[in-house]
């Protein structure tokens, strides 16, 4: 799993990536994105981490992460935020649409 955070305003924008997919080569897969309501990057990736960590003990998945259990992940970890608190994000969009 890789946590990725950039600055984008008024708040963190928090990534959660998969970096485990085979044949992908250097490529991950997004598993959620969303603003955790910070700006301290640390305080992001602690917040990622624990959103991990729950949305791990939600899909009951092990330690081997199959491309089944990805997608099961990427949907435990977007309720986990939400229930968090937390607003997803679109970091593809435009600055001015992503408020």
């Amino acid at each position: 799993m890789n946590i990725v955070t950039r600055d984008i305003g008024c708040t963190i924008g928090t990534e959660l990536r998969y970096d485990g997919v085979a044949g992908l080569g250097t490529h991950s897969v997004p598993l959620v994105s969303y603003r955790p309501g910070t700006r301290y990057h640390d305080v992001a990736e602690e917040c990622a981490s624990q959103h991990l960590e729950a949305a791990l003990e939600r899909a009951q998945v092990s330690t081997r992460v199959d491309a089944v259990d990805v997608e099961t992940l990427a949907l435990c970890l977007a309720d986990v935020v939400q229930e968090a608190g937390c607003r997803l994000w679109d970091p593809n969009a435009k600055e001015e649409d992503a408020w």
